[in-house]
């Protein structure tokens, strides 16, 4: 049998859209034999490296693979990601309705899987979920119980969305092995306490906070100076252009009085298992990113969120975690007291970690209803 999963931001430098993609083959192939799985990827060849188990084909411009995926395929999926959301403008949503609106006129049942949703902010966004995207969904499976409520606000029917859990949470705890050796390459002091770091430049994101890079460089100057920890800056988009990773931790790194105690890690397209064995090095982590935080959690490294969006704070409400502020005014003396507090109740954060991945990796597993509700109508 040949599915399609037609979306294809994998590939397209988002290191945790990879992990999605990878917890999606541990469920999609579970306990099935003679499956073909087609994926829209920006990048084929980076996409089939880090998950060999599909057939890729390039999400924009000509491939004679994405013709074949649309021919033979019997129903469409939209796995991981947060694809119901406006944030950014129009996308994705201006992508995501043709391909469901093609998928319904050819006939073939289609299911979200494991996706997260926002808020929707624009009047065109929520008529495009009512009358073009909702109707046509045979079922759902959401990160939490937050995005069933918004889905039924934006015209799901209650009984076709079931709650889950990022399927990002499929994935192995990581040994440091790799991590400790790349880093020593680097000639980072493993001896030191690192604090990992990871920021973004999103414009959304500044609208709300103007001075956001000013006031975590101050932040992050001071918990060099209180507990001398050194700070690396991860890159989990690795895009260059000037709203991503790099350029935004270059912005901090500028107003900071002490840039010699943080380090930029070089910005390559990392698979997530490498990810993982660097994050684990650290003693603690600070992201603006949803992955960046599941995979600290997944690492057993207490992590400071910053809430920059819904779904970063849809992740903390949905693990009962504590350690997040939000980015829109952030207050640096709130962000400094959270940062004390996890070193002072450390062993109990430590203690709880493993816990609280372990009911989310299980909660994961509930996204098998989505797909065992396309496979029972694909057998009809």
């Amino acid at each position: 049998m040949n599915l399609m999963v037609p979306f294809g931001f994998y590939g397209a430098g988002n290191v945790g859209d990879e992990s999605t993609l990878q917890g999606f083959a541990k469920l999609v192939f579970r306990g099935r034999h003679g499956l073909r799985v087609w994926v829209g990827s920006r990048n084929p060849a980076h996409t089939a490296n880090v998950e060999p188990a599909f057939v890729y084909f390039k999400a924009e411009g000509k491939d004679v693979r994405r013709w074949l995926a649309r021919t033979f395929s019997k129903g469409h999926l939209f796995a991981g990601g947060t694809p119901i959301a406006d944030h950014l403008g129009k996308w994705p949503l201006c992508e995501l309705a043709p391909l469901v609106s093609d998928a319904h006129l050819k006939g073939k049942p289609m299911v979200f899987v494991g996706i997260g949703t926002e808020e929707l902010e624009r009047a065109g966004s929520r008529q495009i979920m009512a009358d073009v995207i909702a109707p046509k969904v045979l079922h759902w499976s959401v990160r939490c119980e937050r995005d069933k409520e918004r889905l039924i606000e934006y015209g799901a029917a209650p009984d076709h969305v079931t709650v889950a859990a990022d399927m990002a949470w499929m994935l192995d705890k990581e040994s440091t092995e790799f991590g400790k050796k790349y880093l020593s390459q680097l000639n980072v002091d493993l001896s030191s306490n690192l604090v990992g770091v990871n920021v973004n430049n999103e414009k959304f994101v500044l609208d709300r906070e103007p001075r956001l890079f000013e006031k975590l460089g101050t932040f992050l100057d001071a918990i060099v100076e209180k507990y001398g920890v050194r700070i690396l800056f991860f890159c989990n988009e690795v895009r260059e252009e000037e709203s991503f990773d790099k350029v935004a931790s270059q912005k901090v790194q500028a107003h900071m009085r002490k840039p010699d105690h943080t380090f930029i890690l070089p910005n390559r397209y990392w698979a997530p298992q490498q990810i993982l064995s660097l994050l684990g090095c650290c003693r603690l982590n600070i992201g603006m990113r949803y992955h960046f935080c599941l995979f600290s959690a997944l690492q057993n490294v207490p992590f400071i969120a910053l809430k920059r969006s819904g779904k970063v704070q849809d992740l903390c409400w949905d693990m009962d975690w504590p350690y997040g502020v939000s980015t829109d005014g952030l207050d640096v003396a709130a962000l400094s007291t959270l940062y004390d507090e996890a070193e002072l109740d450390r062993e109990n954060v430590l203690k709880s970690l493993p816990q609280k991945a372990g009911v989310l990796r299980e909660r994961a597993l509930r996204n098998m209803v989505t797909l065992d509700a396309l496979f029972e109508r694909l057998r009809q």
